[in-house]
């Protein structure tokens, strides 16, 4: 008799799986809140805050602050031969009041001035201008020299900086290479390749226009945050380049009100 009892208890079904099964679909609820959170949230606010997000934090993952244009291409975006300056950002014009927008035009107007074969952009939330230079416009291949001819193109753009100095928070040089590798006493790898034309840049604005070294920041990227392709001689012509990304200075009346706001 026991047996039989026994066995019979034995073929109940254990119901411990409800557990696990409660806890995916409460997992499952969460994801889909937040799916529809993310969905409500106001595109151009969201732009403000990430721009002023990686203004504070200095050199960025990527190297990158700019958003991609509306087909996802950000090489596309920054094409600027002389002559043709871009002025227009989403809305299709810029604010004359802004200084910030006043420096990117300024800046603009240089390399068009001087016939200046750069590119320049700036974001769509007016927090950040790119100015990015070929290699050959301030280096000779497999070099961290500037080269003479160069140091004006320099003294020019940290001209147009000192100008708008009050309007700047940081300005990041970012140095990039090829894929090719390279292996000279000096520079071992493309990081220190990279890295050293970066750093020269700098300590030209520092040393020689006296920009604040709290203001300066580099980096190399040597080949690995390439903007075309590295199969062609012409796509490995565009990766090797020199970023420089001009942060706009945050607000003080912004963050007075965020922290009265808290209180």
């Amino acid at each position: 008799m026991s047996k039989r009892k026994q066995h019979k208890e034995d073929s109940g079904v254990n119901s411990n799986w409800l557990t696990t099964y409660s806890d995916m679909v409460t997992l499952l609820l969460c994801f889909f809140v937040l799916l529809f959170s993310f969905s409500t949230v106001d595109a151009e606010k969201w732009r403000q805050l990430v721009g002023s997000l990686q203004g504070n934090i200095g050199v960025l993952e990527g190297g990158y602050t700019l958003p991609p244009s509306s087909d996802g291409d950000l090489a596309s975006d920054l094409e600027i031969e002389p002559g043709d300056t871009k002025t227009e950002t989403d809305n299709g014009s810029l604010d004359p009041d802004d200084d910030f927008v006043e420096l990117y035009k300024n800046i603009s107007s240089y390399l068009e001035e001087n016939s200046i074969q750069a590119e320049v952009e700036l974001s769509d939330a007016h927090t950040e201008i790119l100015v990015r230079f070929k290699e050959y416009i301030l280096f000779d291949t497999g070099k961290a020299d500037i080269k003479p001819e160069a140091l004006d193109i320099l003294d020019g753009i940290g001209d147009v900086l000192l100008k708008f100095d009050s309007q700047i928070q940081r300005i990041r040089v970012e140095g990039h290479t090829d894929s090719r590798p390279i292996n000279t006493y000096v520079y071992p790898t493309n990081w220190e390749l990279s890295g050293g034309r970066a750093a020269r840049v700098v300590r030209h604005f520092q040393e020689h226009k006296n920009i604040p070294g709290y203001k300066l920041s580099f980096a190399g990227y040597g080949e690995y945050h390439p903007i075309d392709t590295n199969t062609t001689q012409e796509g490995m012509a565009r990766n090797r380049r020199v970023d420089i990304t001009i942060v706009r200075v945050t607000e003080p009346e912004i963050i007075d009100t965020k922290q009265q706001t808290k209180e």
